[in-house]
């Protein structure tokens, strides 16, 4: 069969902040399907028009769905259909909320949570192979009513799945740099323990935390290193150091390995406090930024999330990776439910104390498929989706309007850019990104609201 795997665009989002990252979930599934002939799509960087793409060269379309990008998704699973191929939707968005996709028309078949497998059996479903109730994790219409089949297992051994076929990617289309150096991406683990209330990662990927052997990876790293010759890897994994003893094991073989690396990956503020030891470790291997999520500088809008950390904790996380030499993308979330005019200055003033290298502000957005979306879904100001990008207001507060909220995004991020010190070390990354927030925050401040 001829396959295509889409990546919608992202629209206006962290894609128009700097972030410009192959899509590495459509590689894996290509990756397990060689019998076929698979075509990548990635409509963030190729320059292609979605809209006059031929997907009627095509046997079967498979479209990456997240809730922001759904309605385009949606859009370019119309254009499919109507050129006659099956149209797959997968993604956090209609795994969660499948019924709308599949009655819409435009969709056939919907595959929940991880895809690679379960796309697989689809193919060999529509083959004629086997019969459509040996396909995990798929949604369908059958005689008017939705049908699902028993959800695929987590795969556990992830180091069965084959590296990602990153061969069908433009590869240095991405532009993302660390230091300077030219940077890919690698994924070392799935699933999240922490099961945060926001975020759908751990319903999309589960609560067990699977990660891959330490050999394996090595192989992976081994491969960008020298065939792609890439000397910069993020590690997007949910938390690199879930297990502090793995990520230093890691740190370790590269260092070992003479690889001249520069890397970045994710942490948890309390898994820094408590292990400086792996920092250092990190740090001799080529650890050069490290992303923490710090949410508040509110004690108890931290509490609220749920966050096991102190504000204090921040702080000392933050000493222990400067004094190792690393940089800091640090998040807060603006917007919680019990936020007020005070929580969110408390937020800002401690970006500006913490003072990380960059920050990223969000507001708190409810997902499908978590617990928040679930708390406040008769609170939604909106089911436009594409306001789903954690830079719009999207839940009735109860102590600030949408307004209110916008001019705090806009506070935060000119308050922390625009200092003297913090717009001359960031001023690449200012003069690309900061025109496009501020015209989107500036574009809110004046919303007259939202419609349901």
């Amino acid at each position: 069969m001829k396959i295509l795997l889409v990546n919608p665009p992202v629209g206006f989002g962290y894609y128009s902040m700097g972030l410009s990252r192959p899509p590495l979930g459509l590689a894996y599934m290509a990756a397990l399907l060689p019998n076929h002939q698979v075509t990548i799509i990635d409509f963030n960087i190729e320059k292609k028009n979605w809209k006059r793409y031929p997907f009627g060269g095509f046997d079967v379309v498979g479209v990456s769905a997240d809730t922001s990008r759904y309605s385009t998704s949606m859009k370019i699973a119309r254009l499919a259909k109507a050129a006659g191929a099956t149209v797959v939707m997968g993604g956090p968005h209609v795994s969660f909320f499948d019924e709308d996709a599949l009655r819409s028309g435009a969709v056939d078949y919907v595959i929940r949570n991880e895809g690679e497998y379960a796309f697989r059996s689809l193919l060999r479903y529509l083959s004629h192979e086997i019969p459509i109730e040996d396909v995990g994790g798929l949604s369908c219409l059958a005689d008017g009513a939705i049908m699902r089949t028993p959800n695929e297992p987590f795969i556990t051994d992830l180091d069965s799945l084959p590296l990602p076929a990153r061969e069908l990617l433009p590869l240095r289309s991405y532009k993302e740099k660390i230091n300077g150096r030219p940077m890919t991406t690698m994924i070392t683990s799935r699933g999240c323990p922490f099961n945060c209330n926001f975020c759908s990662s751990s319903q999309f990927s589960g609560v067990r935390w699977r990660p891959r052997s330490v050999d394996g990876l090595l192989e992976e790293i081994d491969l960008i290193y020298r065939k792609y010759d890439y000397r910069a890897i993020n590690f997007i994994d949910d938390n690199f150091t879930l297990n502090p003893d793995r990520a230093a094991k890691i740190s370790e073989r590269i260092t070992a390995g003479g690889y001249d690396l520069y890397w970045e990956a994710m942490s948890h503020v309390e898994t820094v406090v408590k292990n400086p030891g792996m920092v250092k470790v990190m740090a001799k291997s080529g650890l050069k930024w490290m992303f923490l999520g710090f949410e508040s500088g509110s004690q108890e809008i931290l509490n609220e999330y749920g966050k096991k950390s102190s504000v204090e904790d921040a702080r000392r996380a933050v000493d222990i990776l400067h004094e190792n030499g690393v940089k800091i993308i640090g998040a807060f979330i603006l917007g919680a439910l019990g936020d007020n005019e005070r929580t969110m200055r408390e937020t800002i003033c401690l970006a500006k104390s913490l003072n990380p290298s960059r920050v990223q502000f969000s507001l708190l957005t409810p997902y499908p498929g978590t617990k928040l979306f679930e708390r406040v879904k008769e609170k939604l100001l909106t089911k436009d989706w594409a306001m789903y990008s954690g830079l719009h207001p999207t839940i009735k507060l109860d102590k600030i309007t949408p307004q209110g909220l916008n001019r705090f995004l806009f506070k935060a991020y000119a308050g922390f850019y625009l200092r003297p010190p913090k717009a001359i070390e960031n001023y690449p990354y200012i003069f690309r990104t900061m025109p496009s927030a501020m015209a989107l925050i500036f574009t809110n401040l004046f919303s007259r609201g939202y419609k349901i």
